[in-house]
């Protein structure tokens, strides 16, 4: 259980000092390891969870940015 709290702070680390073009493709990375968390019973951090948020939204954002105008 340590194991997956761990590697859920290593992910979030490695996000933020991500470049922002790159942050998008954790999303489903770190969507995977919350669902690992959910299924070990354990609760997700409100600060993991708004960083998928972040993510998703992130991902939206950049299928516009490619639509003509």
């Amino acid at each position: 259980m340590a194991d997956l709290e761990t590697r859920m702070q290593e992910l979030k680390a490695e996000i933020e000092a991500a470049d922002p073009d790159a942050r998008p493709g954790y999303e489903p990375v770190l969507a995977r390891l919350i669902q690992e968390v959910t299924e070990a019973e354990m609760t997700v951090p409100a600060e993991i969870r708004d960083l998928h948020d972040e993510l998703v939204n992130e991902n939206i954002e950049a299928q516009f940015d490619n639509m003509p105008v």
